[in-house]
């Protein structure tokens, strides 16, 4: 592959796989079952992610699955008991071939209300910076780990994220993104591992996922929302270097595909 050069015109050292580097639980390197994490903390360290255009994902996409089936299992789906209380199963929605994921930890009463993701306060806050940074909600897709809205919007178990992760795989094989976009420390320590840092210390650095799909920490919306400065070093401010660094490596990427 031949790599990108640099702003200075000099190419780039050769990025590690991030697969060699971090490797995750499962059939070769993505989700298949149970949960396992590293136990070693170290093991869990920022790494540059790969050569823009190889994703790291060997999953390929499920015989005959679509977004309509995924979304008929999960409203039967009883894995846990949250299907009792809901209004509506979240599936997620954006682009099906998106080059980007952004996944959330759960829906809220707005998303619960409506169906869709990240459309309350904390949605539209997403949306503005989305914009900002120069994307289009319509060329990401965006969901959450959860597909229903825990009550009182308390901090989804382990156990619910691991019931609904087959529908998360299921939709990531389908979509077949290069990069995700992880939101807040819940989806953070779920999907990259239960002993990574707190977002403070590890937002807008590059790790490996369960998924094996390079993911960036991100604040999530709803934290920033309690944060009205932009001051240098504020979480908004954080946030905005951090989506900048992200949609470098997006246009990166997006201009490596075929």
């Amino acid at each position: 592959m031949v790599r990108k050069k640099n702003d200075s015109g000099k190419a780039d050292k050769e990025s590690p796989n991030l697969v060699d580097l971090l490797t995750p639980p499962g059939k070769d390197g993505c989700f298949d079952g149970e949960i396992e994490y590293p136990n070693d903390v170290a093991a869990i360290e920022p790494v540059v992610v790969q050569e823009p255009g190889d994703s790291g994902q060997s999953g390929d996409v499920v015989d005959e699955d679509s977004f309509d089936k995924i979304l008929q299992d999960g409203m039967l789906c009883t894995s846990c008991g949250l299907y009792k209380t809901r209004a509506h199963f979240v599936l997620g929605e954006g682009n099906p071939r998106a080059t980007l994921v952004f996944i959330g930890e759960a829906p809220g009463a707005d998303e619960d209300a409506s169906g869709r993701p990240f459309v309350g306060r904390a949605g539209q806050h997403l949306d503005k910076i989305l914009v900002a940074a120069g994307f289009k909600r319509e060329e990401v897709y965006i969901c959450n780990i959860l597909k229903d809205r825990p009550p009182d919007n308390r901090t989804p178990t382990t156990d619910e994220m691991r019931a609904c992760t087959p529908l998360l795989q299921r939709q990531l094989n389908l979509i077949k993104p290069k990069l995700i976009g992880l939101l807040g420390n819940t989806a953070i320590k779920y999907v990259i591992g239960p002993d990574t840092p707190g977002i403070t210390k590890i937002h807008g650095q590059w790790y490996n996922s369960i998924f094996a799909i390079p993911c960036m920490p991100m604040y999530h919306p709803s934290y920033l929302l309690r944060y009205g400065s932009r001051a240098v070093g504020s979480p908004n401010w954080q946030m905005w270097q951090d989506i900048q660094a992200l949609k470098k490596r997006y246009d990166e990427v997006f201009a490596a595909l075929p």
